[in-house]
């Protein structure tokens, strides 16, 4: 995923070598996201069991779809309902005390990418 966009590395830094995700949006310039796995796990794993189903990540990866099947590699086009995902762990209690800056820094991320028009978000798993 080398296009040339700054790298945001802050939240895998320290964990190399470990399984890293990486956000990239594939239509307009912004920052490429590159987060270990655990802060991933934090927020998306143990999800709520209340019978509505799961969207967006928590489908995802809880479920091994998308960017979390086998190949490791997907696209997440309805963006909103990955927002809308992350949204409904506003408040989860965390149990590493860094996920709470990593689930405000993909809330303002993709927030950022649905105001700027953004089609197509490239999730990677190193």
């Amino acid at each position: 995923m080398d296009t040339g966009k700054m790298n945001n590395y802050k939240y895998y830094d320290g964990y190399e070598g470990e399984p890293e995700i990486i956000l990239c949006a594939k239509d307009i310039n912004m920052e490429i996201l590159h987060i270990w796995d655990g802060f991933w796990d934090d927020i998306f794993g143990n999800p709520p069991d209340d019978g509505r189903g799961w969207i967006g990540f928590t489908r995802d990866y809880n479920q091994c779809e998308g960017a979390f099947d086998t190949e490791g590699e997907g696209f997440v086009t309805n963006l909103y309902e990955y927002a809308k995902d992350l949204i409904s762990y506003k408040v989860k209690e965390f149990d590493f005390k860094e996920t709470y800056a990593v689930y405000d820094l993909l809330c303002s991320w993709f927030e950022e990418a649905i105001q700027r028009g953004c089609k197509s978000i490239a999730v990677k798993i190193n």
